[in-house]
């Protein structure tokens, strides 16, 4: 009973602080599409994106300190991270989905477009380039926010499957060393 307990408290545990960093996904996401026109929360949502990490890891610590008595393996700060990932992706997922089908209406796609149309007019663009704008153009106006969401979400999951081998190594402890 106790191992089971134990196991809940763990994957409870990961749920909890996954939705934190989802949460933190879901404003770096946000501030990424509304941001399209200003630099400064462009800026923000790149501070987010390369803190995410840490962030994650500060999460892991705080996990092992107050519920594993400041001991944790390497797998199961692996494990913790991944699963603390996984959470993370589907809220984020969610919230992206919500965002972009209800409250954007296609601006983020519009202004990516414009973005795309405006560097076609500039003076030096060679004959590759423009036909390798005009594709990307073709492909994104084809794409639909289910899409997208798909294609971030499965970009989250790849980075589950990569970071938290690497996240583990610094946020785990075993007193025997």
């Amino acid at each position: 009973m106790t191992g089971e307990s134990n196991r809940r408290g763990f994957y409870q545990g990961a749920m909890y602080y996954g939705t934190i960093l989802g949460a933190m996904w879901s404003v770096m996401y946000i501030l990424m599409f509304i941001g399209v026109s200003n630099p400064l929360l462009l800026l923000g949502c790149m501070g987010l994106f390369v803190g995410s990490p840490f962030f994650a890891a500060m999460l892991a610590r705080r996990y092992r300190r107050e519920e594993c008595c400041d001991m944790m393996k390497y797998m199961q700060a692996w494990g913790f991270i991944y699963c603390m990932y996984i959470c993370a992706s589907l809220l984020s997922a969610l919230v992206i989905y919500l965002y972009l089908n209800y409250v954007d209406n296609g601006m983020f796609f519009a202004a990516i477009q414009e973005m795309l149309k405006i560097s076609l007019e500039l003076p030096g663009v060679d004959d590759v380039l423009r036909q390798q704008i005009n594709e990307t153009s073709k492909m994104l106006a084809d794409t639909t926010a289910s899409d997208f969401v798909w294609q971030l979400m499965s970009n989250n999951i790849l980075n589950a499957s990569v970071l938290p081998f690497i996240i583990a190594i610094f946020v785990r402890r075993n007193n025997n060393i």
